[in-house]
């Protein structure tokens, strides 16, 4: 992968755990391309002798940026309060789990939460916690030396010996505001103004950049949305700096943009990827083509029921699953649907609207389909 490729796949780069990608980065990254991330995207990078980091802030925050491995509030309120603690440590500092429990024990009574309580005698909680050291491990926070977290799962008493990297401090970047009177995302979002230049050209030429760079797909939420107008007007110039970058060519439609990967370039989070699931989408995209020939929609997508939908899905099911992995073909419609339906919302090809029950699809359905090859037929 080139530099910038690298940079935009990974949170960061962490020498001790990617020396190669790391000296990639540290010796191939071209000016031109810093020039890019600079201007273009008005992000900064991080590269000291431990790690190198593109500060990665989206243009439009959406719903699929949070850790995709966190399923609940308990998840990240972990993460934060390790981060507090491991303020409290220096490089190479060892510590053991227990040491954590108690000292997250009494922040939580500093901090008097009110939304969540933690009880460790809980396995639920035991479980999440796992799931937080193992993510901070995959990132390189600490490393462990003795013992199994999943035994702390099973069992409170059971311990674990870590030992401090010092590279969590380069986890949360350095916001140009005090944001410790913010209750909401939205806030903050509001507070930094994206941190980006104050002159409105400038401003609105790099969170365009950070949408179409962060985004599955750039929506225009009406006809006069001034993000995706600046994207038409500068198609030109926005195609070639793709183009450059990434290697990759910008789609432009009435109702859509997006980056277009070359067949042999494999980022991790788009659409389509090498997850079982992704194919059952495909699939499933063939199906609603055609049943929408003859449906009429609004500017941005088509609304169907969500009892519609959900047949749809079975429908999917009964024609494709030959050719699906053994985990889906042994799904159940009602199992199917709920990871159906994650994973379409993740890219922002379905949105679903509570008040009414229905499925809102999404334009970008209508570009990417599947179906077998001949021979997989008539096999």
């Amino acid at each position: 992968m080139k530099p910038i490729e690298l940079l935009l796949e990974k949170y960061w780069i962490v020498k001790e755990m990617d020396e190669d990608n790391y000296n990639k980065v540290r010796s191939e990254l071209d000016e031109q391309t810093q020039g890019f991330i600079k201007e273009k995207l008005g992000y900064k990078m991080i590269a000291n002798p431990y790690v190198i980091k593109l500060e990665k802030i989206p243009g439009k925050p959406q719903a699929f940026m949070g850790i995709q491995e966190f399923t609940n509030k308990l998840e990240y309120l972990f993460l934060c309060m390790i981060l507090i603690y491991l303020e409290t440590k220096s490089r190479k500092d060892q510590f053991i789990l227990s040491q954590l429990i108690d000292y997250l024990q009494n922040l939580q009574t500093e901090m008097d939460l009110r939304e969540v309580t933690i009880d460790f005698n809980l396995y639920s909680h035991r479980k999440s916690m796992v799931k937080v050291l193992k993510y901070i491990q995959e990132l390189g926070f600490i490393k462990r030396y003795d013992g199994d977290e999943n035994k702390f799962a099973d069992h409170i008493e059971n311990d674990v010996l870590y030992e401090v990297t010092g590279i969590s401090k380069y986890f949360v970047r350095n916001f140009t505001s005090n944001i410790s009177d913010c209750n909401l995302y939205t806030d903050i979002y509001e507070k930094e103004q994206l941190g980006l230049d104050q002159d409105k050209g400038i401003e609105r030429r790099q969170r365009v950049y950070r949408r179409l760079f962060t985004e599955n797909v750039v929506y225009p939420e009406d006809k006069d949305d001034l993000d995706f107008l600046y994207i038409k007007n500068y198609k030109n110039t926005i195609e070639q700096d793709v183009d450059r970058i990434l290697d990759a060519s910008l789609e432009v439609h009435k109702d859509g943009s997006y980056i277009l990967l070359l067949d042999n370039q494999n980022f991790k989070n788009t659409f389509p990827n090498n997850k079982a699931i992704s194919d059952v989408v495909l699939f499933f995209n063939t199906i609603i083509i055609e049943k929408m020939k003859n449906k009429e929609g609004t500017e941005q997508g088509i609304f169907v029921s969500e009892l519609e939908f959900t047949k749809w899905i079975e429908e999917t099911k009964n024609c494709y699953q030959d050719g699906f992995s053994k985990e889906f073909r042994e799904k159940d419609v009602r199992e199917l649907s709920s990871e159906v339906v994650a994973f379409m919302q993740e890219f922002d090809m379905v949105r679903y609207h509570v008040d009414k029950k229905e499925y809102e699809i999404m334009p970008i359905v209508f570009k990417m389909r599947g179906t077998y090859p001949k021979e997989f037929k008539d096999l």
